[in-house]
């Protein structure tokens, strides 16, 4: 999360229940609002601030500081939900390592958006390469191999450590029971202006350029 008061407040209810559920671990990436405190207001007490700006450091963060009987790590955006009984989806009887992500369904009728909400889970299908609004999983143990190399990516992330995981344990595990995830950043940047915008990124990792840099330029 970062800057994420108000998403927090309308989501509260929802963050609330999830506790319940699993150990909830919110990782903050240098709010300047009131993010933090909202959270800990409505007795959310295991909150942690990542030292290191950038995606790839949060999510590095989150995974170092879990439980140490936690096995299984899910990362989720606090503007997204999981469906009803997630918690058995992505539970297996071993303790093999494995990885995952669920489809995604955006909250809004509009047409462009339903277009975009078919693309997206077409396009991880047959990639098998997930975006952080997926909700990716995967056993500690794996993610752990990852960390450092997680940290150099403040942007790109999603997409580094699905070719990792891929590279390593194969396909994801594909969970058809949607997320549920907002809507808001295209209505703010512009719909077609995000989709372009995302795919020039995109490619702009695939031949290289490095991920510090595509984090400047996306948040200049």
């Amino acid at each position: 999360m970062l800057n994420e008061e108000l998403a927090i407040r309308n989501n509260i209810n929802y963050l609330n229940s999830l506790t319940s559920k699993c150990n909830v671990l919110f990782v903050d990436g240098g709010s300047t609002d009131h993010t933090v405190q909202t959270l800990k207001d409505n007795d959310h007490r295991v909150v942690i601030t990542s030292p290191i700006s950038g995606r790839g450091a949060q999510l590095s963060c989150g995974g170092s500081n879990v439980d140490d009987t936690c096995e299984l790590l899910l990362f989720l955006h606090v503007d997204t939900k999981l469906p009803y009984g997630f918690e058995s989806m992505i539970t297996k009887p071993t303790k093999l390592d494995y990885w995952g992500r669920f489809n995604v369904s955006l909250n809004s009728n509009k047409p462009i958006f339903k277009l975009v909400q078919i693309m997206m889970n077409l396009r991880s299908r047959i990639t098998s390469i997930a975006t952080g609004d997926q909700a990716i999983f995967v056993t500690k143990n794996e993610f752990m191999k990852h960390v450092d190399r997680m940290i150099e990516h403040p942007l790109m992330e999603d997409i580094y450590l699905s070719k990792a995981l891929k590279s390593n344990l194969g396909r994801a595990n594909l969970i058809k029971a949607p997320v549920i995830t907002s809507v808001r950043y295209w209505e703010s940047k512009g719909i077609i202006q995000t989709i372009l915008r995302m795919w020039k990124y995109r490619l702009l990792y695939f031949f290289g350029v490095p991920p510090k840099q595509l984090y400047q330029c996306y948040y200049k």
